[in-house]
């Protein structure tokens, strides 16, 4: 019985951590949406705009990766595997929108929140 409530329990936690980091990247993105979408409108250069968003929106930036690194933690990896994994998490949701920047000016279309 104890074995079926740690199951249980462990479960919850799992998925509560992931719902949250999965939460905090969303609003990480949808962040760098308006970001983007503000820059485009401007017609901010592409090599401007990549300068420009490696600052943009640091508080949902530094949320994910704390988040990610919380849950990254509780699964037994260290403290600098944690937060070297969360940060490449958190650069590759930013290196979505860099890279696609010069598409969307291009082509005169915005990028979409979740």
């Amino acid at each position: 019985m104890i074995a079926l409530l740690s199951i249980a329990l462990f479960s919850t936690l799992s998925a509560a951590t992931v719902d949250d980091a999965d939460t905090a990247r969303v609003a990480y993105s949808n962040c760098l949406v308006e970001f983007t979408t503000a820059q485009l409108d401007e017609k901010v250069g592409t090599s401007t705009f990549k300068k420009a968003a490696t600052a943009a929106c640091p508080s949902e930036r530094n949320a994910m990766i704390s988040t990610i690194k919380k849950d990254e933690m509780e699964f037994g990896s260290s403290e600098n595997e944690a937060t070297s994994f969360a940060r490449e998490e958190a650069d590759g949701v930013l290196f979505s929108f860099t890279d696609g920047y010069a598409g969307y000016a291009s082509s005169n279309t915005r990028p979409v929140k979740e």
